[in-house]
């Protein structure tokens, strides 16, 4: 007897009133399928609903196609950059003026692209975990329009307009 009432005291731990007429499970002591509609397209929740929640530090890990679009912009244009710094530096004897980076051209240029890809894949996994932070949107259009603009310097300077 002593048995059976210790499994109900435990069985209605697990159990959730809603407005006193009926019991339900609580749907948080599941996990969710492996395949089902959350798993694919994500849940329905896309923002902080609670004024009061909006203060906390909350993350999701429901991420949108124009995120996605948006971080691997940044990762081409690092990649432009990288490739472009190698031509100039070989071709029209430019030198690196990241202090950081002319460490690792020095190390030779497979170094030298690995450690860009490395620094910018750190930056847009940062860029993704908080990309519900308004620093973060913001930090990341600047770093794109930044990368821009070096881009288009570079290119400037191999067409030979600036020498």
């Amino acid at each position: 007897m002593k048995l059976r009432k210790e499994a109900l005291v435990i069985a209605k731990k697990d159990r959730v009133s809603m407005n006193h007429k009926r019991i339900i499970d609580d749907r948080r002591k599941q996990s969710t399928p492996f395949l089902s509609g959350q798993t694919i397209f994500g849940g329905r929740r896309r923002t902080i609903r609670r004024e009061a929640d909006k203060r906390k530090y909350i993350f999701f890990d429901s991420y949108d196609l124009r995120l996605f679009i948006t971080l691997l912009l940044l990762l081409i244009l690092s990649v432009s950059d990288a490739y472009l710094t190698l031509t100039l530096v070989k071709t029209y004897n430019a030198t690196e003026l990241n202090p950081i980076m002319a460490v690792y051209l020095e190390h030779g240029s497979i170094t030298f692209f690995l450690e860009k890809f490395l620094f910018t894949s750190v930056a847009v996994f940062i860029f993704c975990v908080f990309n519900h932070f308004a620093v973060a949107r913001v930090s990341l259009s600047l770093a794109i329009i930044i990368y821009i603009g070096i881009v288009y310097y570079e290119l400037i300077i191999m067409s030979g307009l600036l020498r």
